[in-house]
């Protein structure tokens, strides 16, 4: 497991103190995860495959998928989002309207 916590990681291309930093934990704690030097616990486990979208059966076994979905598809949604958060009511309602339209338009093409 520790090579796939490492490969997951650099797939996401962060750092250990990244990839730690979103987790909630210090790069010290990364470090020691991909070196075995410390079993992760089960709820580090689920988390990381919750915030990187990792498929939790490749984590713990090698096979299958890695991700649940592409990375650089989540990673264009949370951009969208991050964005979205940060405006104001009334544009985000007209933001709404116009990924509404986008939706429709693409559906007749």
């Amino acid at each position: 497991m520790p090579n796939r916590i490492r490969a997951v990681r650099e797939a996401l291309k962060l750092s250990q103190r990244e990839f730690g930093e979103k987790l909630g934990v210090s790069r010290d704690v990364i470090s020691n995860l991909e070196y075995d030097r410390v079993k992760p616990k089960e709820l580090l486990l689920r988390h990381i495959c919750q915030l990187y979208r990792v498929n939790p059966y490749w984590l713990e076994s090698g096979e299958g998928e890695m991700f649940d979905s592409d990375p650089a598809d989540v990673a264009k949604v949370d951009e969208a989002l991050s964005i979205f958060k940060t405006l104001r009511p009334e544009f985000q309602d007209y933001a709404l309207d116009q990924i509404r339209k986008l939706a429709e338009l693409q559906e007749k093409y």
